[in-house]
């Protein structure tokens, strides 16, 4: 009874803690993406294994030491044949001892080899290469928790608003069927009123519908449940005003982007790969020592040892490669070449991608002042048809025309919003300038 109350109250507290419910701002938001994150987590993961990869190509060019112990039972010695000295007779000798033993240890120490210093200075390069890319990553995920976050403060913006006009038109329809039971309305403005509140209501379930796919994909940017309740902190009207207002820097330069820098390590990598090619055409030089003791004996007394020792230097020369090495450097070059033309044509574009990104983000600016001014208009005159028709000299249709506008308006509007938000992180991104929110 003891372990059912504690596994019951664990599992109580278990659930307790899984229901709890996060807040995020934006900041806090991709703070908490970037520790939790897997996908995130895992390129941070590439940058150690290319620590490891420089640590693994020094170590083969410092001593390397192995040792050996060799032990053999010979049951059945071998036997020569001998011509005797005497008579001449061929006669059958075995040679050798039963048992054999060989205890040693090898010394190796490069000495030079032109590969060993290219491979060395190529992994430093997929390090960096490594690191550039765990940069990208961090930035791709920055922009996507921040579009979705701000996609889920529009959905729940609109959402917000569709439900005041909801609660208007409502308030409408039953002062439309109090005067309809009056006498002083005819039943087909009551009808247009509950269609018009209707198709309202089927527009709502969409967008309650958007809000929870917007969060849930939200969710999996930051690394938490599907089903951890969530809540933004944030106010829309505050983001779009700061970020509206504040100055972007005019000396973008798109040769900052992270993109091209990936790049040119690759450049690098790939001119590396030319010069490892042609140190193979150079001499490598090795030296070695070898420590032996050896015992031979028909009984296991393991006694005596014998000792050698020796050292030395190999050279190896290459002479002559059938082409081999010569059309593995022409085939080197050739893709360095591709990734160099491969590099301009990209800096071509982000030059373009970036005019094209500060033209969209002050149309987008134009555009969200227009359709403020819009959404405004749109209400007031939502707010004049209403005083008019309870002031018994206006239609309801003009009502339900006016939160038909008011209802296009207001979608406009938050699209506008949205639109600027994204096209100034377009364009910072085109800047190649560092993201902060």
């Amino acid at each position: 009874m003891k372990y059912k109350l504690i596994i019951t109250l664990c599992l109580f507290a278990f659930a307790s803690k899984a229901n709890d419910t996060l807040t995020f701002t934006l900041t806090s938001a991709i703070d908490y993406a970037l520790e939790n994150n897997l996908e995130y987590k895992s390129s941070t993961l590439d940058v150690t294994k290319a620590n490891y990869r420089i640590k693994e190509i020094t170590a083969t060019g410092l001593p390397q030491i192995s040792g050996s112990i060799d032990f053999r039972d010979q049951v059945k010695l071998p036997v020569f044949v001998f011509p005797d000295p005497i008579t001449g007779e061929q006669t059958p000798i075995q040679v050798g001892t039963r048992y054999q033993a060989v205890g040693a240890l090898q010394l190796n120490q490069l000495i030079f080899d032109g590969s060993y210093f290219i491979g060395l200075r190529a992994a430093k390069e997929y390090r960096e290469l490594a690191s550039k890319v765990h940069q990208k990553n961090e930035q791709d995920l920055k922009v996507n928790v921040a579009k979705t976050y701000f996609l889920a403060l529009v959905s729940q913006e609109n959402l917000k608003l569709l439900e005041n006009n909801i609660e208007t038109l409502s308030e409408t329809l039953r002062e439309t069927e109090g005067l309809y039971k009056a006498g002083f309305v005819e039943l087909l403005d009551v009808d247009r009123l509950k269609l018009s509140l209707s198709n309202l209501q089927v527009q709502k379930v969409k967008i309650i519908n958007n809000v929870e796919i917007t969060q849930m994909l939200l969710k999996a940017y930051l690394g938490v449940e599907i089903t951890q309740p969530l809540v933004l902190t944030e106010n829309l009207e505050v983001i779009y005003e700061k970020y509206a207002k504040e100055n972007l820097p005019t000396n973008g330069n798109e040769k900052n982007r992270l993109e091209l820098k990936i790049m040119e390590r690759q450049m690098e990598l790939n001119r590396l790969d030319m010069d490892r090619y042609k140190v193979q055409r150079y001499p490598t030089i090795r030296g070695f020592a070898n420590y032996q003791q050896q015992f031979f004996g028909d009984q296991l007394t393991l006694n005596p040892w014998y000792n050698t020792a020796l050292w030395g230097v190999s050279v190896n020369v290459p002479i002559f490669s059938s082409g081999v090495n010569k059309n593995q450097i022409r085939q080197a070059r050739v893709s360095l070449q591709q990734s160099e033309y491969s590099y301009m044509y990209a800096s071509n574009m982000m030059k373009l991608e970036r005019m094209k990104s500060e033209k969209e983000f002050q149309i987008s600016l134009s555009m969200l002042a227009i359709q403020k001014e819009n959404f405004e208009l749109a209400q007031r005159i939502v707010e004049t048809t209403k005083k008019k028709y309870q002031a018994g000299v206006g239609s309801n249709l003009e009502v339900i025309n006016a939160n038909q506008e008011l209802k296009v308006a207001q979608t406009n509007y938050l699209e506008s919003i949205y639109e600027m938000l994204v096209n100034r992180l377009n364009l910072q991104i085109a800047n190649g300038e560092q993201l902060t929110f």
